[in-house]
């Protein structure tokens, strides 16, 4: 099962901060050459704050047309002592797949087999596409994540499937009109995959495999995870460095992040990349289709870094002014990322086996700030000061596409914008039309619909715009004056409280049913389809949900089959909940805390996740040394709102 927010996680949880006084980089640029490309690695991970995050790696740095490095550091496994090979050892590339099923696409383009405006649905016979936008949805919309669909990342089979079965059986809804808005879509890709398999006439797995990988010389790649590609896998590792299942591709081929591949092999590809799609006397692709995937297709502003053809923006703060093009991959226990400079003929790529750590960011950072250092330039130029009157429709509650959960919450001040999310505080002064930038020079930028009202924002979550939420009406029973009315008016803008002019109850338990039902939209998961597991949920207005949970592990009922949707909430059960959402989905460690008993054996680790991040509100009191959680009374309607409003806003 994928963990819908591993790429904010690893984005979010290895602060760059931590290498400031370490980098080994000098303010001016450094020649970059065989031996300063293998003197750059070893001192990266001699750090000690790499090598404590590292299980194994592989780090590839290639120019002019020659490998400079093609390394593996640490383990492939770390019981049996066994060092990464970076010509032999696999490692799982999640997302950077992508790349290559856009170049599939892009080739059919290039031989007039696909068209890249037109409408996929003439590619699809016999499969069709529920689409309530009254818009056309087109290869470019998939291949830059401007899909539309109400949800891409869809919940594997459990036991995988053929490419056909999972876009037949798991096609998303069109909900948004496509190209209007960016949020990373995970089935766009994998229907592309199928797009190449219906045009070619080939299973997916042979066009990647007799098209790229065979004329790049990508011997030890595939996309499909058989035994034998088991048996030359790296082992990986969770955010503890324990060994952690391999879960198998799912539908088998995973145009969207199934492949495999080695140092070695993922070096051709960036020669040929930069080589205007050439390695020797094959080609794979023409200039101007390289040239289209590396390109910002789609930006909310000219001024903010935007996407690709597969291509994404995420560690744009490093890029120091020059072109780049990235693409980052994460899956559990596997994470990797691809750094193409085309105007410097320079490409790094890096794949790690564990969860521990984001070691992509400060070796991104580190490397541009050694070979291309940012130009002196003088900061972006500010706007005369707007009043806090002109940027107040910049104001309110947004919300991440992908990950709900993920919010800004933005204050409109004499001059500026406050925007508060899960990094923090920040302010953003306006430079010119719906362009702002912080303090350290990152910009961020809104889009306004057709009458002129502010939509979308962007800024420094990766993955997905972030929409305006409409301020809420009130709750009969809860004024603004209430100690919990943050809390519950939160998650009525995010749509987990239904909205109401009627009484809340705030004083009033929380069913195990509602409570689920809160929760888990807020995570991201794509609902269940699968019919009810348990005999009382049939019927249930929570019904969906409470499967979805299940499906996931946030939920394991109640004995002989039963739910219980209807009975009261204890607090220990809603911690237990939380406290699965944020492992499962976000892979968070357990926290130790110092807590009154009595709360059960089952429940401990919930109780003290809960308590140790703090995630309550006037709730829980504090008695020698020690958090009076009540973890066996149950749980109000505004403890719910405070315990799921906390989480959100103390995500990691």
């Amino acid at each position: 099962m994928r963990k819908i927010m591993l790429v904010v996680m690893a984005f979010l949880m290895f602060p760059l901060s931590a290498f400031a006084a370490s980098s080994p980089g000098s303010p001016s640029a450094v020649t970059l050459n065989m031996e300063e490309a293998k003197r750059f690695g070893d001192d990266f991970f001699k750090q000690q704050e790499i090598k404590e995050q590292l299980a194994g790696a592989v780090l590839v740095i290639v120019k002019d047309g020659k490998i400079l490095l093609n390394q593996g550091y640490g383990y492939a496994n770390i019981a049996a002592k066994q060092p990464v090979d970076a010509e032999k050892t696999l490692f799982r590339l999640a997302s950077v797949s992508k790349l290559f099923t856009a170049a599939g696409v892009m080739q059919l383009s290039e031989s007039g087999k696909v068209d890249l405006d037109t409408d996929v649905q003439s590619y699809l016979p016999g499969l069709h596409i529920n689409n309530t936008s009254g818009s056309p949805l087109t290869l470019k919309h998939l291949m830059t994540h401007t899909t539309g669909f109400d949800n891409g990342d869809v919940l594997e089979s459990g036991t995988p499937s053929t490419l056909e079965k999972f876009v037949k059986e798991k096609m998303p809804t069109i909900v948004r009109k496509p190209g209007e808005v960016y949020r990373y879509d995970n089935f766009g890709f994998t229907l592309q995959g199928y797009i190449i398999q219906q045009v070619s006439r080939m299973p997916f797995e042979n066009y990647m495999a007799e098209k790229l990988f065979k004329p790049l010389g990508m011997s030890n790649t595939s996309f499909i995870f058989d035994d034998k590609v088991i048996k030359r896998m790296a082992t990986p590792y969770d955010n503890q460095l324990q060994p952690t299942e391999q879960t198998p591709n799912d539908p088998v081929s995973a145009p969207e992040g199934g492949m495999t591949s080695t140092g070695k092999d993922m070096a051709q590809f960036m020669l040929a990349m930069l080589n205007s799609g050439k390695k020797g006397e094959n080609r794979i692709l023409q200039p101007e289709s390289i040239q289209a995937m590396e390109n910002s297709s789609v930006a909310i502003h000219p001024k903010v870094p935007g996407n690709g053809y597969a291509f994404e923006s995420t560690y744009s703060q490093d890029y120091n002014g020059y072109k780049v093009a990235e693409k980052g991959g994460d899956l559990s226990g596997f994470h990797s990322n691809l750094w193409l400079l085309p105007e410097q003929n320079t490409g790094i790529f890096l794949a790690l086996n564990s969860d521990k750590g984001n070691l992509r960011q400060p070796l991104f950072h580190q490397f541009m700030s050694r070979y291309f250092p940012k130009a002196s330039k003088a900061p972006a130029s500010i706007e005369p000061a707007a009043t806090q009157e002109q940027l107040q429709r910049f104001a309110g509650l947004y919300r991440h596409l992908r990950t709900p959960a993920l919010t800004s919450e933005i204050t409109a001040i004499d001059g500026a914008l406050l925007v508060k999310d899960v990094f923090g505080e920040h302010k953003l002064r306006q430079t010119e039309e719906l362009l702002f930038y912080d303090e350290e020079d990152k910009p961020a930028g809104f889009k306004l619909d057709a009458d002129g009202k502010v939509l979308y924002f962007y800024y420094n979550q990766p993955d997905s715009w972030l929409e305006k939420l409409p301020e809420p009406q009130h709750f009969s029973d809860v004024g603004s004056d209430h100690p919990y009315a943050k809390y519950i008016y939160n998650l009525v803008q995010l749509g987990a409280i239904p909205e109401s002019t009627g009484p809340f109850h705030p004083d009033r338990p929380v069913t195990r049913g509602q409570f689920i039902a809160q929760l888990i939209p807020l995570a991201g998961f794509q609902s269940s389809t699968r019919p009810s597991a348990f005999k009382d949920t049939k019927g249930s207005p929570y019904e969906t949900a409470i499967q979805t949970a299940l499906d996931y592990g946030v939920v394991q009922g109640l004995p002989g089959s039963y739910f219980g949707p209807d009975l009261p909430l204890t607090r220990e059960q809603a911690a237990t909940f939380v406290w699965r959402i944020a492992h499962i989905g976000l892979g968070a460690a357990p926290v130790k805390a110092a807590v009154q008993k009595p709360f059960s054996d089952w429940a401990a680790e919930g109780v003290q996740y809960v308590v140790g991040r703090g995630l309550y509100g006037p709730d829980a009191e504090l008695s020698d040394g020690k958090v009076n959680y009540r973890a066996q009374d149950p749980m109000l309607n505004q403890e719910a709102a405070a315990l799921i409003y906390r989480l959100l806003q103390n995500l990691l």
